[in-house]
């Protein structure tokens, strides 16, 4: 019997240590084959393709189409759950996969039509931009044909990736545009705020809201309830699958030789979209016969998308521009598949989209209705009265993929333009350099014209046409600028061009903030003798300091304390610099009292669903207008909900001391061993085993970090979410037009995307520290492993 029971155990012991074990060995198989060869089918010649320590590839081919076939195959070797999971986003086709809990996205996706958009843009971009999708698809399914071991989500969900299609491609540079380029979400909630406060409130609210271009639509009334809901499949969009937000926006930079040690231009860039495990973009090498190129690209794209090659750079920041418009349209009573214009009934467009839903037998049948201005987004929750949504990125002609594809073989400023012509959407703003020593800056896009009264904040009537676009602004009036006098130029999502602008290009700015920062420090590093160093330009996009204190920190510190607890609170506030440092207890109070005071001045005049949507647009110049205006004053600080009437500093002090009971909650009552970097995580969240408990911890990264919303090294937090980062710079570049070679880049997470790599998570330290990797450029300068492609 102890014989028995002892062959029992040691079988139970291999059941649960070597079965495991085993398992963990196979899924390694899924990593990639980064040295040796492999024979392959669609290149014409060899290529080389050198992975450095930190697993970059730099692909050295024959001809141009050899590297974009070799970038398709590393992206599919590294990232193809995370280019699955975007063409299933961009397409509508996630609850394939994920069942009933996605079909409201396929729903709202299926009804934007961005696939079908995708696939007519096929049609009319050049034929080498074409042959550089089907290249690089040709790559992706060389990987999958090889019958590799797949990445453990598609293991654990039972899924097959299909064949890379082209149009998978594009799909995702529409998905862009919507993270980059849209302000749809902000027209509801505009509606919502004016319908709940009036024209008046609704414009203190949102500062600069020009209080005559509210009563647009004054006699109509959207449903709230249905508002809420696309609104909150919105929101879905950006918490789960991290797409769009209002903190997607960025710095760049570029400074003439005149302020630099090398005589030459340097210049930066970090664009800031949502946090994620893989990291949104994917740093990479191509060089073919014409192509040399470094940078970051996104899984999915055969192009750099920000870098430099022989002899330019360019780095991009959102415009924002206001490229949507909502539309109320009429429907035929007695047809609701017509829909009325200028008196008139016309057939509503209709393509029928099956939507397969796991679990369920049959697909879906859903109709994807539109009206001449675009998809009828009403129909995915019933707003009272149809509703149309009319956006450049859906209208036909979208060339922005020629944009990027001039940009990589670019020379000089004149292609540089040249390039930009093709540019459709997100407009973005371009900073360039060359190695002749020019830098310059242009937003391209096709951003519409709109009749006078018509600003595009609320929506408007659709059954006629006095709200009809005017076209889109001329090419040759769109902002640029080449070798200012200034010998630098800056851009943080800030307002572009003055009022004497003779176009709207938007009404939605970023606070200036990060841009009068950004601005100070290259003028301190660059006065007198001093001359400005890559170290320098480093140590810019490491800042912490906010500008944002300067504004409000003094009245904060006339608030009057009303205990111990408060007082001790106000003395470290007192010697508070503005620099918001991990370690710092003076930070994390300013942090929370900032959080609790703007929670204090809006949301008893809000209902609970519709302070949700305002808490991710909490605005700080509606705080500064507020405490330094006794009018607004009079009408926000004051809590309706209570008998007394509240003044600023009394809203204030009830704020601070809500403050200080939520640090106490999260990290005791000792205020000495209070530190910003306690409480302010950056998330970097999986999709979508983040959303799965028993899979987040073997999926998920988190780390605590420093700054804010306000600082260069962009740090933001969401009043719905306090101190949680989703945010980051998910990129960063600095390059140095003397020398190529020096220049650096970085990226969040790592260049893999698969959990069994070392290259999963092995950059998330470095890059919250704001280290860099050398951005090696050229074969004489990279060593590592090797993989070569062969033709068969």
């Amino acid at each position: 019997m102890r014989r028995l029971l002892t062959i029992l155990l040691l079988v139970v012991f291999a059941l649960l240590i070597l079965v495991p074990l085993g398992g963990y060995f196979w899924l390694r198989t899924s990593l990639p084959l980064t040295s040796g060869t492999v024979r392959v089918a669609g290149i014409s010649g060899p290529v080389e393709i050198v992975r450095d320590a930190d697993g970059v590839p730099h692909i050295f081919a024959t001809t141009d189409a050899d590297a974009f076939y070799a970038l398709g195959y590393v992206h599919a070797q590294d990232r193809l759950w995370q280019m699955e999971m975007n063409r299933r986003i961009g397409a509508g086709r996630l609850s394939e996969i994920l069942g009933e809990a996605t079909l409201s996205i396929d729903k709202f996706q299926r009804t934007m039509g961005y696939y079908r958009a995708a696939q007519a843009d096929l049609e009319v971009i050049e034929p080498r931009s074409r042959q550089a999708l089907e290249a690089y698809a040709a790559g992706v399914n060389q990987w999958l044909s090889e019958g590799h071991t797949l990445p453990p989500e598609f293991l654990l969900l039972g899924v097959r990736p299909e064949p890379w299609r082209p149009a998978d491609s594009l799909v995702w540079q529409k998905m862009m545009s919507w993270d980059l380029g849209g302000n749809y979400e902000l027209e509801l909630l505009n509606q919502r705020l004016v319908q709940m406060l009036g024209p008046e409130r609704a414009a203190q609210l949102l500062p600069d809201y020009p209080e005559n271009a509210i009563t647009i639509l004054a006699d109509v009334q959207l449903d709230d309830a249905g508002v809420a809901r696309l609104l909150e499949i919105d929101r879905k969009l950006q918490q789960e699958f991290g797409r769009g937000g209002r903190e997607s926006g960025s710095n760049n930079w570029v400074i003439a030789g005149s302020r630099t040690e090398t005589g030459m231009p340097i210049l930066a860039d970090d664009p800031h979209l949502g946090a994620s495990i893989p990291s949104i973009w994917y740093l990479a090498e191509l060089q073919g016969d014409r192509l040399h190129a470094i940078g970051a690209t996104f899984p999915g794209l055969p192009a750099i998308v920000i870098g430099h090659n022989a002899r330019i750079a360019w780095g991009v920041t959102n415009v924002g521009p206001d490229v949507q418009d909502l539309y109320v349209e009429r429907l035929n009573p007695a047809n609701p598949n017509q829909y009325e214009v200028d008196g008139e009934w016309r057939d509503l467009t209709i393509v029928e989209e099956p939507i397969v839903v796991k679990g369920r037998d049959e697909p879906i049948r859903w109709a994807a209705r539109s009206t001449r201005h675009g998809p009828l987004i009403s129909d995915v929750s019933d707003t009272g009265q149809p509703v149309a949504l009319q956006w450049t990125a859906l209208q036909p002609g979208d060339t922005t993929i020629d944009a990027f594809m001039r940009l990589n073989y670019a020379d000089d400023w004149e292609d540089f333009i040249d390039a930009m012509t093709k540019f459709v959407t997100p407009s973005q703003n371009f900073v360039y350099a060359d190695v002749d020593g020019n830098i310059g800056y242009f937003a391209p896009g096709r951003i519409p014209i709109r009749v006078e009264g018509h600003d595009g904040r609320l929506p408007v009537p659709g059954w006629a046409s006095e709200y009809e676009w005017q076209g889109f602004i001329p090419f040759d009036d769109l902002p640029r600028a080449f070798n200012p006098p200034e010998g630098y130029i800056a851009t943080a999502n800030n307002r572009v061009v003055g009022k004497e602008y003779p176009y709207l290009l938007s009404t939605d700015w970023a606070p200036p903030y990060r841009a009068e920062r950004i601005v100070e420090m290259i003028e301190e590093m660059s006065s007198g003798a001093r001359k400005i160093s890559l170290d320098d330009v480093a140590a810019m996009q490491a800042d912490w300091k906010s500008a944002q204190v300067r504004d409000l920190l003094s009245f904060l510190l006339t608030v009057p304390a009303k205990d111990a607890r408060q007082q001790q609170a106000l003395d470290l506030l007192k010697d508070f610099d503005g620099v918001m440092r991990m370690e710092s207890a003076a930070v994390a109070i300013y942090q929370a009292w900032m959080l609790h005071l703007e929670r204090a001045l809006f949301e008893d005049d809000l209902r609970a669903g519709l302070f949700e949507e305002m808490s991710t647009r909490a605005n700080p110049i509606f705080l500064v207008n507020v405490l330094n205006d006794p009018a607004l004053a009079a009408v926000w600080c004051d809590n309706v909900l209570t008998v007394p009437v509240e003044s600023c500093t009394d809203t204030a002090q009830v704020a601070l001391d809500y403050a200080l009971d939520d640090l106490s909650k999260r990290m005791g009552e000792d205020i000495n061993r209070w530190r910003w970097d306690r409480i302010h995580i950056t998330q970097y969240p999986h999709n979508p085993f983040s959303e799965v408990s028993y899979l987040k911890w073997i999926f998920h990264r988190a780390i605590p970090n420093g700054g804010d919303r306000y600082t260069v090294n962009v740090a933001p937090v969401k009043l719905s979410e306090p101190y949680v980062q989703t945010h980051t710079p998910g990129y960063r570049q600095i390059i140095d037009l003397s020398n190529m070679a020096n220049s650096r880049f970085m990226i969040t997470t790592g260049q893999s995307g698969n959990v069994l790599s070392r290259h999963y998570d092995d950059l998330i330290r470095r890059h919250r520290d704001v280290e860099y990797l050398p951005m090696l450029f050229g074969k004489e300068n990279v060593r590592g492993e090797t993989l070569w492609l062969l033709p068969r």
